[in-house]
């Protein structure tokens, strides 16, 4: 419920130990704050504040910023301050754990509800609202994939959270800050306070149109209900800083995205970083390609400009992220850490490929079923549904960040693809 300590030079801090932490960890922390302390008596416990772990280095939490994603780098804590990492004894599936994450993505910029949190603590007549605190957040999330964590996941303390049978907690959940790693952030550009920033910014000046607005989703509904206010929505959306953020982080990071730096960096350190972009891609559907997705079906279906700006924002951060996790492995296979596997397509017009499809271009996907459904055959063009077609697939340097990088393609529309400058080559 009192969010994490601010950023702090002094000695006696620790921070969040990364090696430990996993997707899907409950993190519960306190701070020497009154309203800290204030909670901690009235609840009997040594915790304030929970926070959960998303992927590699990221948690959620709710705060009076509201729901925001969190660098744990930049998370530290005074030595005295009471921090636990609990996880489900019985592990978490795969699908459990994407459902958990999706909650807890589609929540990002909510509002926070001091009344709620303090009437969690208080007792009292509730009744709960879309808006957020942070024991609800992830009492709900979990609950969103079928696992009750507390009695009542809609009123609940971090109290209830530790209490709760179903977690165990993670040893050695803590490391010491040096000076100088508390000295480097301090001097280092906080890009994930400006994504908050930007973010609340987006959803206040919507709110001013609609104060029922809590998500983007919900930006997402208002929009559709009144497309009167597309410009002003794509106004915010600039203003903001919002479509702009991707090249603070990638001119700051530039090695990232760059094989040729990345090999005059610390191998230790990039080995490390390495292998937390690779294991983050193990975390389900990226959430780039799926939000292109999403938008690209928003903006054919409403032809809306707010639609299309966020589908090309996504289209870049999907390609951005591709390049990262392709220099990483790169990287690896390089220094002997990775055998990297021979390079693999999908078999158009199977149950994968449209899986990937679905995900990159939904339009097309269903486009395509369409013209398998009118024909009844699968061993027609992808496209226009003529026959004789063939397999085709993209060289690697015009591949999509994230959509399946072969057609089916009868002669003429090889031909107009290669003309519009996408070079296929018969899949072998």
């Amino acid at each position: 419920m009192s969010g994490a300590a601010p950023t702090d030079t002094s000695a006696g801090l620790k921070r969040l130990n990364d090696a430990v932490l996993r997707p899907g960890d409950i993190v519960l922390t306190t701070t020497t704050a009154a309203v800290s302390k204030a909670i901690r008596v009235a609840t009997g416990s040594d915790i304030s504040h929970a926070m959960l772990c998303v992927e590699d280095r990221s948690v959620i939490d709710a705060t009076g910023e509201g729901v925001q994603a969190r660098n744990t780098q930049r998370l530290f804590f005074e030595d005295e301050c009471s921090i636990h990492v609990l996880r489900l004894r019985d592990g978490i599936s795969g699908a459990q754990l994407a459902a958990v994450r999706t909650y807890m993505r589609g929540h990002i910029g909510t509002q926070y509800s001091t009344k709620e949190a303090m009437l969690t603590v208080l007792g009292g007549a509730r009744q709960w609202s879309k808006k957020q605190f942070c024991s609800r957040l992830v009492a709900q999330a979990f609950a969103s994939a079928g696992i009750r964590l507390v009695g009542d996941p809609n009123f609940c303390s971090p109290a209830n959270l530790k209490d709760s049978l179903l977690l165990a907690a993670v040893p050695n959940a803590t490391v010491p800050v040096t000076a100088e790693e508390a000295a480097w952030w301090e001097g280092n550009e906080d890009v994930p306070q400006r994504m908050r920033d930007a973010i609340n910014a987006v959803l206040d000046g919507a709110r001013a149109k609609n104060p029922d607005i809590q998500t983007f989703d919900d930006l997402h509904r208002h929009l559709v209900s009144h497309p009167e206010h597309d410009d002003s929505f794509c106004r915010l959306l600039e203003t903001s800083g919002y479509l702009s953020l991707w090249k603070i982080e990638r001119d700051k990071n530039p090695w990232q995205y760059d094989f040729a730096l990345m090999s005059t960096a610390p191998a230790g350190q990039v080995e490390a970083y390495c292998w937390s972009v690779l294991e983050n891609e193990d975390g389900g559907p990226n959430r780039y390609v799926v939000n292109r997705g999403g938008y690209l079906l928003f903006s054919r279906q409403y032809d809306l400009q707010f639609f299309q700006v966020m589908a090309a924002l996504y289209e870049q951060l999907a390609a951005l992220h591709r390049q990262r996790v392709d220099v990483a492995a790169k990287w690896l296979e390089a220094n002997g850490h990775l055998a990297r596997p021979g390079p693999s397509h999908l078999t158009p017009h199977t149950p994968e490929w449209f899986a990937a499809l679905e995900q990159w271009d939904p339009p097309k996907a269903m486009m395509t079923r369409k013209i398998i459904e009118l024909t009844g055959r699968t061993d027609v063009c992808s496209i226009c549904g003529d026959d004789p077609a063939s397999d085709y697939r993209l060289e690697e340097e015009h591949r999509p960040a994230g959509a399946a990088d072969t057609l089916r393609l009868c002669e003429d529309c090889v031909r107009i693809r290669r003309a519009s400058g996408e070079p296929f080559t018969v899949l072998s």
